[in-house]
């Protein structure tokens, strides 16, 4: 039998068929379009669905679907749309990246308290997130008429089966879910003013959620009656993918925004922030910390002034260690957040001398991903996390040399996932779990999960990417100064 996983995620949606072994039998993709005019940032949640279809259906070529005996979701976390009386959207969802909510989440946090915020649902109170996102859609006329507020798993799940439900990773990070009790917070329901009855159901990832409709059959190329099983956050999809499961795992998904996840067997609350949820498997919690900025950076650098693709551009970087020692960059293009929490801050290279040429700035982009990655483990670490080798995919995985570079940076030697669509993977691992191919997601990982390379770290370039971070941190405290005065 084979599982399928569909990822819906920030720019596109991508499918996976896979056996029982893990083996990837087939993918589609198809993308669609942000809507931002530079502060808000929007998305139309019928694409989500339209071209999820179109990835499943690209997927299902030259197979038999009927032999696909289950399937689940891996999506973007935190983005929302309004639903009306008749199940569809009010306007375009609000995603993750969308800011215009920010004097409804400082609100929220003085009301209740940011520490209160981040105890209880694993996430600093936040204009991005749903909680105080909710609060502005119903201070706006421009949803009136709105009669529930789901998410892109929930709206997924409704397409495929018409049961719009949650599971606790996106509920904890929409800011609305105690991830303490294993329930909606009704502090934080009664101060934004909306009802349980207006907020989807939350079940276990890896439920049933139910079946494929003949709509979606339709649309898809699936076999109505399928079964459906609830899937999670992509992040934590990613884990399961890569096969970080055990205490003291950790992961760094290097896409648009990297983020790293670690895996314990409780919360780890800290000054910075790091995120907090329930991971799947019982016992288990996932600390996460998102370097906003971080996967763009070098994909806009290339767009806008490198004629080069990536094969040439990681040959030439690989020889500028020394050029670019003085030449440092600071990735935050839509403001500075965890561990620094400074929206206000924008990106910048400092450094910069006549004899630098594009290739030069490209190594300090790899570099200063490099480096974000280094302050969070060393938050990790000193907030008593003790990981074993980090696990890389995504963007990031493809390069050796920035693998190299990112494991010279931590001076650990990294595990690198063969698979970059970890995230789809994790949802079919747990697709194959819930129709009982495995007695448990962790049996499942265990057999299914992304083989993995290792990259250990060369010791000169260790000892001059330690040198060269002393002197970006010290840069960044002059840059952090410049916006304390603004």
């Amino acid at each position: 039998m084979y599982y399928l996983g569909l990822d819906i995620g920030t720019t596109g949606a991508k499918a996976l068929l896979v056996d029982r072994k893990g083996t990837v039998l087939s993918k589609g993709h198809a993308g669609y379009q942000l809507i931002s005019d530079g502060r808000n940032v929007e998305q139309r949640a019928d694409d989500w669905v339209e071209c999820g279809a179109d990835a499943v259906g690209q997927a299902l070529i030259g197979q038999d679907p009927s032999k696909i005996a289950a399937v689940s979701l891996s999506t973007q976390g935190a983005s929302m749309v309004a639903i009306d009386a008749q199940n569809r959207p009010i306007g375009n969802s609000l995603t993750w990246m969308d800011r215009r909510a920010k004097s409804e989440s400082e609100e929220l946090a003085e009301r209740l308290g940011g520490e209160r915020i981040y105890r209880s649902t694993g996430w600093k109170a936040n204009p991005a997130l749903d909680a105080a996102k909710i609060m502005y859609m119903k201070r706006s006329d421009d949803y009136r008429g709105a009669v529930s507020f789901i998410s892109t798993l929930e709206y997924m799940n409704l397409f495929l089966t018409g049961n719009p439900v949650c599971d606790p990773t996106n509920a904890s990070i929409r800011q609305l879910y105690n991830i303490m009790t294993g329930d909606y917070d009704d502090s934080i329901l009664e101060v934004i003013g909306v009802c349980r009855d207006e907020l989807p159901c939350v079940i276990q990832a890896g439920a049933l959620v139910g079946h494929i409709t003949e709509s979606a059959a339709a649309a898809t190329g699936l076999i109505a009656g399928t079964p459906v099983f609830n899937g999670t956050h992509d992040q934590t999809c990613a884990s399961i993918g890569a096969g970080a499961i055990e205490k003291g795992d950790i992961l760094l998904s290097a896409g648009t925004t990297w983020v790293i996840m670690g895996i314990d067997e409780k919360p780890l609350f800290t000054d910075s922030f790091i995120a907090q949820a329930a991971h799947p498997i019982s016992g288990l919690y996932s600390a996460v910390a998102s370097l906003v900025g971080s996967g763009a950076s070098l994909q806009w650098f290339k767009n806008n002034f490198v004629d080069a693709d990536f094969d040439e551009i990681n040959s030439q970087v690989s020889s500028r260690v020394d050029k670019v020692q003085e030449l440092f960059f600071y990735p935050y293009f839509s403001g500075a957040f965890y561990p620094d929490w400074i929206p206000e801050a924008r990106g910048a290279f400092s450094g910069v001398a006549l004899e630098h040429d594009k290739f030069d700035f490209a190594r300090a982009i790899m570099e200063a991903t490099a480096f974000g990655v280094r302050r969070t483990l060393d938050d990790f670490h000193a907030n008593g996390f003790e990981f074993n080798a980090l696990r890389i995919m995504g963007g990031a995985a493809k390069s050796d040399i920035w693998c190299e570079v990112i494991a010279a940076a931590i001076n650990s030697h990294v595990r690198v996932s063969n698979e970059s669509e970890a995230c789809a993977l994790g949802a079919a691992i747990i697709a194959a779990t819930g129709a009982g191919a495995y007695k448990n997601l962790k049996d499942a990982v265990n057999a299914m999960a992304s083989e993995t390379r290792s990259i250990s770290p060369d010791t000169g370039l260790t000892a001059k990417m330690g040198e060269k971070f002393l002197k970006y941190r010290r840069m960044w405290g002059c840059i952090e100064k410049y916006y304390s005065l603004s």
